[in-house]
């Protein structure tokens, strides 16, 4: 084959087209017990795969011209996933850091990319029509296109601040849920959203640029400006993000510790009646969540949540969280460590229990972190692990 489709820049987007696609079918496909988190990243793969693919047959100089010639439906079946990856990034945000998706009325606006795109044809079918190749291809020729892609940018980022507010939500309010709130640091998912706001940031930045060039100074302006290198930094960090993504999302196996967002939304609203106010709950729930404590020790189980416990003192979550904040004035984190830290301490004052290290006997009262037993035990006690058991 002589005919040469694709150059050294190109290459690039190739290889994004390619690991996407691949791990989306090796997680659709996968036969292991289905993850929702798994399903939307994959779909959020595929859709990656198909945007690499089109600004190929977009913007590729010889694959352009064989696309039009042997696939001219390419463009508008494409174009679909650059209105879809934000709904679908939103989606995998969720699913990756709650235990189920329950879809509420307001969820309806992760439709609106598709209904936008489904008026944009109904236009196109109306306004233009090629005598060869395809009308959407005419139309992304056109004055319009500016206009258009603006509208499409915006709406791209915007999911991507909403993804980016939902993993600040949570991680806000991790304290009301979990007894070890290190198992569950999705910190590097606020980076990788915040690396997909950027990318589409960067692309609205020229575009708001060639719109202005254009506007007020001639056409020909247009050419001291290298907009085809800021098109090539884009497809670069295309791929390091995809990367980064890949990285993460498939090594760090700490997604098994999440709770409904129900859960979490329930325990952390603020909203409360008057009823509620006078009676949260009854002196024997909290008699029995007291005895439930000292008599099975629950806080022993590093992976504690607050569904865990309410499941077992037969209680809501709700009703548990409002019972410890105004029982015990703490949230969940403080009361369960404040039972591994007296756990912890009579561990160290037992000799014979010398033989044990410290950060053995920190495991065994239901840590899984050094550095957070160290710094938690030194702000309760005022001194190191090793100092108190020195001084006992």
């Amino acid at each position: 084959m002589k005919t040469v489709l694709f150059n050294s820049h190109d290459i690039v987007l190739l290889v994004v087209a390619y690991i996407c696609f691949l791990f989306a079918l090796m997680m659709l496909l996968s036969r292991r017990k289905p993850d929702s988190s798994h399903i939307f990243l994959g779909f959020f793969l595929l859709s990656q795969a198909c945007i690499a693919t089109y600004t190929l047959a977009l913007y590729g100089e010889a694959f352009h011209h064989w696309s039009v010639v042997n696939i001219p439906g390419v463009f508008v079946t494409l174009e679909l996933a650059l209105w879809l990856e934000g709904p679908l990034l939103l989606l995998y945000v969720r699913s990756a850091i709650y235990q189920q998706l329950h879809f509420k009325k307001q969820d309806l606006l992760l439709l609106v990319p598709l209904f936008i795109y489904f008026i944009v044809l109904v236009v196109v079918e109306i306004k233009f029509e090629a005598e060869q190749g395809s009308d959407f291809l005419l139309f992304l020729k056109s004055e319009y296109i500016q206009y258009y892609e603006h509208l499409r940018n915006v709406g791209r980022a915007a999911f991507g601040f909403w993804a980016f507010f939902i993993i600040r939500h949570y991680q806000n309010h991790l304290s009301t849920a979990y007894s070890n709130t290190e198992s569950v640091n999705y910190a590097w998912l606020k980076i990788l959203v915040i690396g997909f706001i950027t990318l589409r940031l960067w692309s609205e930045s020229y575009l708001i640029i060639y719109t202005l060039v254009t506007a007020i100074f001639y056409a020909s302006m247009v050419t001291l400006i290298n907009f085809n290198l800021m098109g090539i930094i884009e497809n670069y960090g295309q791929l390091l993000l995809v990367s980064t993504l890949l990285f993460f999302a498939l090594s760090d196996p700490r997604n098994i510790l999440r709770v409904s967002k129900e859960t979490l939304d329930g325990i952390t609203n603020k909203d409360i009646t008057k009823t509620d106010k006078a009676t949260p709950y009854s002196a024997e729930q909290v008699t029995r969540v007291c005895n439930h404590m000292e008599k099975q020790r629950p806080y022993l189980n590093n992976q504690l949540k607050i569904d865990d416990l309410a499941q077992q003192v037969s209680i809501s979550a709700k009703l548990l969280s409002n019972l410890i904040n105004r029982e015990f004035k703490v949230n969940f984190f403080e009361y369960i460590n404040s039972y591994r830290l007296k756990e912890v301490s009579a561990y160290l004052n037992n000799p014979e229990m010398d033989d044990q290290s410290i950060i053995e006997l920190a495991f065994l009262a239901g840590y899984n972190s050094k550095s957070s037993f160290n710094r938690l035990f030194k702000l309760d006690t005022g001194k190191t692990p090793s100092q108190f058991r020195k001084e006992r």
